[in-house]
């Protein structure tokens, strides 16, 4: 980066730190790939810190020849540096380094507490059903888990959640799309392998079942954009609720009352996934405070804590 975070707006900053990690997965091409991404109807103005161009209906459908004429109708915004990430191969991936660089990865673990020293503000540990893991410095990363193992510690960690989301991955299907598809409730790209992931926004603030009656569900949504997908078979369905804090940045950093518990949380978790966990090493391991991160500590005002957990 050529200029430090305390020189940009919140806004601007999160932009950056989304545009650098980018780059860093670009280091990843088995597990991440860039064809760029298309919001359809998206009228907002072109910023120059996100490169875009403005496509018309008729350059939407020259771009994306299999895009239904409706979903054509209002053009789209194409945002050539965006592209996706393969999460459970990433996860695999950098687990296996985390053990090799002498982490222990303990599974089956349930976190229910953290365990804190009598004579001064300091975790001491976490505690699970079968024992108490000691620690010097504790990393609460545990996306909506967050507020149930602080609160009890006096600490607000003001999240709310996206709407439920439903994620479908199809079985391999001929090629049919060639970036990214997005609109207000629905993500759809085509994979290197042929398979199709469709994420919907479920509109509820409750986990849907993932049942195969509700992928088929998202498949036909899908299909109002992508008529192709109509007769496209699962593979794969999930469902969940995504961390958000309520002013839409990160939340990073040691906390102010209990000095070696470090908090982790933010959107676009997957995105900033490389950048993050460069950053925050750098702070727990060498203890060296990241300027990139100052503007997402848990100590900022946060604009609206009327929806948080």
């Amino acid at each position: 980066m050529q200029i430090a975070s305390s020189q940009l707006t919140t806004e601007v900053a999160h932009t950056d730190l989304n545009m650098h990690s980018m780059k860093l997965w670009a280091q990843y091409p088995d597990l991440a790939a860039f064809p760029g991404s298309l919001i359809l109807n998206d009228k907002r103005t072109k910023d120059n810190a996100y490169p875009s161009s403005s496509l018309t209906p008729e350059q939407l459908k020259h771009e994306e020849p299999d895009l239904s004429d409706a979903a054509c109708q209002g053009g789209a915004r194409l945002y050539k540096p965006e592209g996706y990430a393969y999460p459970e191969s990433a996860v695999r991936f950098f687990l296996q380094q985390a053990e090799q660089n002498g982490a222990s990865v303990l599974y089956e673990h349930p976190v229910q507490s953290l365990e804190t020293g009598t004579s001064s503000p300091h975790i001491t540990g976490v505690v699970t059903p079968g024992k108490t893991l000691h620690a010097d410095v504790v990393v609460v990363a545990a996306a909506l888990g967050i507020p149930e193992l602080t609160k009890p510690l006096g600490l607000l960690v003001p999240l709310t959640a996206k709407p439920c989301t439903v994620t479908v991955i199809t079985k391999p299907l001929k090629p049919i799309l060639k970036r990214i598809v997005v609109n207000d409730t629905i993500f759809i790209v085509q994979r290197r392998d042929g398979d199709v992931m469709i994420s919907l926004y479920a509109g509820d603030d409750r986990p849907e079942e993932a049942t195969e009656a509700v992928s088929k569900q998202v498949i036909q949504a899908a299909a109002v954009l992508v008529p192709e997908l109509a007769e496209a078979q699962t593979q794969q369905v999930t469902a969940g609720l995504m961390p958000y804090p309520v002013d839409a940045h990160p939340i990073v950093g040691f906390t102010k009352e209990w000095p070696n518990l470090y908090v982790a949380v933010m959107h676009s978790g997957a995105t900033l996934a490389p950048l993050m966990g460069k950053l925050v090493s750098e702070e727990i391991v060498n203890k060296q405070e990241q300027d990139l991160l100052a503007p997402y500590r848990l100590q900022r005002d946060f604009a609206d804590l009327s929806h948080t957990y």
